[in-house]
Formats: C-alpha cells, sequence, structure tokens
C-alpha cells in the first residue's frame, strides 16, 4: 500500500474521530504517524553519497537555499570567510534540486566593488568510507559571481539547479504540511511563537522529551546514513546545557517560511540564527538550537521538521 493512501486512511479516521465528539486530536499519535516514516528506513539503493557546497566570500554577506531549504547563511563580522556546507539535509529525493544565492552588503546600502563569492559543488560517492577520504570526491561544478559592487545594487539574487542522486525519498512535507501562505500571517506569527515558548519553557525546565527528539532526528539520520551511536551522542547535546549558557529571551526577531511556505522558524533580526540561542558571558561564546516546524494540514497541530 503507499503511502499517499496510507496518509488519507489516516486522515479520513481523524475526521472521524473528530465527527464522533473528539474535539480534541492526540498529537502523540498523530507526530508517531508523521515519524513512523523514518522508523527502520528501508534504502531505495546500497549507495550512499553526500553533497556539498563550498563557499569562499570576502567582503559581503549572503544566504544560501536549497530546495527552498534553509542551507547556510553569513551575517559574521569577518571580511573573508570560507566554509563547506553539507547539503543532504536539504535534498529529498533524486533528481533536479534548486540553489538560491542572495549576496548582501556587509556595510552600507550597496555590495562593495571589492565583494566577491565563489561557490563549488561537490559530491563524495561513499560518506561511510570515512578512512578513504568518503570515496571518489567529484566537482560537479564552480561559479563566481561577476563584479557587481560598480553597479550599486544592494542585492544580488543568483538561482540554478543541479542534480542530485540520493537513496532515499522524503514525502513527508508534501504528505501533511499545510500551505502557510494560505492563511493570516499575523496567526502564524503567533501560533509559531507560542511553539517557540513552549519549546523554550521544555529546555529551561529540562523536561524535552528524549524519545520525541529521537524519532524526529531520525528523518535527517536518513539523509546522512550514522548510526545510532551518533544519534544518541546528538540527542544528549540537544538536552544538555553547557555550564555557563544562559538561554537568552525571544526577542528581536522575524518569520521566516521555507519549502514553499510549508515550514516556519524564528530568526534573530541581527544574524539569522535561530531565535533560541544561549550566551556564555564569561567565554564570550554563542550557541543556538535550531528549531523548524510545520502545521498539519489535517489535524491543525504543529510538528518538529
Amino acid at each position: 500500500m503507499s503511502s499517499k493512501i496510507i496518509f488519507s486512511l489516516c486522515s479520513i479516521l481523524l475526521l472521524a474521530l473528530v465527527a464522533n465528539g473528539q474535539d480534541k486530536v492526540n498529537f502523540e499519535q498523530v507526530d508517531t504517524e508523521i515519524t513512523d516514516h523514518y522508523k527502520d528506513y528501508e534504502y531505495l539503493s546500497k549507495k550512499r553519497p553526500g553533497y556539498y557546497l563550498e563557499v569562499n566570500n570576502q567582503n559581503c554577506y549572503y544566504e544560501i537555499d536549497i530546495n527552498n531549504l534553509s542551507c547556510g547563511e553569513f551575517y559574521d563580522p569577518y571580511p573573508m570567510y570560507s566554509v563547506r556546507l553539507p547539503l543532504n539535509l536539504n535534498i529529498l529525493k533524486s533528481g533536479q534540486q534548486k540553489l538560491s544565492l542572495k549576496v548582501l552588503p556587509d556595510v552600507g546600502d550597496f555590495i562593495k566593488e571589492s565583494a566577491s563569492l565563489q561557490l563549488r559543488l561537490m559530491r563524495y560517492d561513499d560518506m561511510l568510507d570515512i578512512e578513504n577520504e568518503f570515496g571518489k570526491s567529484k566537482v560537479i561544478w564552480e561559479w563566481k559571481m561577476p563584479n557587481v559592487g560598480e553597479h550599486k545594487l544592494p542585492i544580488f539574487i543568483f538561482h540554478t539547479t543541479f542534480e542530485a542522486k540520493v537513496p532515499y525519498e522524503l514525502e513527508t512535507l508534501d504528505l501533511y504540511a499545510t500551505d502557510l501562505s494560505e492563511l493570516d500571517e499575523k496567526v502564524v506569527l503567533k501560533e509559531v511563537l507560542k511553539e517557540f515558548q513552549l519549546k523554550q519553557k521544555s529546555i529551561v525546565n529540562n523536561t524535552q522529551d528524549r524519545d520525541y527528539l529521537i524519532r524526529h532526528l531520525n528523518r535527517a539520520f536518513v539523509q546522512i546514513y550514522p548510526d545510532n551511536e551518533l544519534l544518541a551522542k546528538t540527542v544528549d547535546d540537544m538536552l544538555t546545557i553547557e555550564k555557563g549558557m544562559e538561554l537568552q529571551p525571544l526577542e528581536n526577531y522575524e518569520i521566516r517560511f521555507y519549502y514553499n511556505y510549508k515550514i516556519a522558524t524564528l530568526v534573530r533580526k541581527e544574524n539569522k540564527q535561530s531565535a533560541i540561542w544561549f550566551n556564555n558571558p564569561s567565554k564570550k561564546e554563542k550557541s543556538y538550537q535550531p528549531y523548524y516546524i510545520f502545521k498539519h494540514k489535517e489535524t491543525g497541530t504543529w510538528h518538529m521538521w
């Protein structure tokens, strides 16, 4: 039986429960139905490729999305920076992938003449072959931003596509997520803020559900092929607040939407990092806990992506 048919049957069952006077949806039941898509996932092939985007920038800020999912951003006060961004978490299935880039001025209203940005897309054959540097690597394409500073541009936008082959296909957002662009944005913001406040409260009170986190992180782990040991360590790190780290209040944030308005999150206006963040004044260190959520199209409940 296909996943779409299963989804339809479950939706009918939920609606029947409401019609019979059950005015409260069983959140855990609905959430488990969603995460069961990742449980004991059977890959489509034995291949375990990994895709990465190498970014070298100078005298500019940038934001990069892959398939309308946040991939990376740079708003730090350094004139030059180089990073290699993992892309598998943004690739939901094989085929054509969309890359979107925004280049913004780091100082003033216009991009500097000295601004430059280079992209290099790379593919590794086997992410499980650690001893041999993840198998053979291949540069798929390279791109360099033209000199745009002389045109006094406040923003430079670039779109392209590339082909990727992965051994999985994740349909969760297409099956369950509401198109938030069809709703009142003020109402959506109010609901998303409430979810972030509940998340913060669970962090402060140390009441985050370990099983809940594991179930949802299984989706990401399908895409990056780690073992159970790494999954457990990742969850432990999320549940543990490092000594000296102080959770900061939710303020100076803005709402952002991804995957064609099916995912919502709150980010700080200052650097576009997660609105849930920690500060360690003594060490002058900051850390962030990204939190992406979507609204179930049938039940109206919010769930972690």
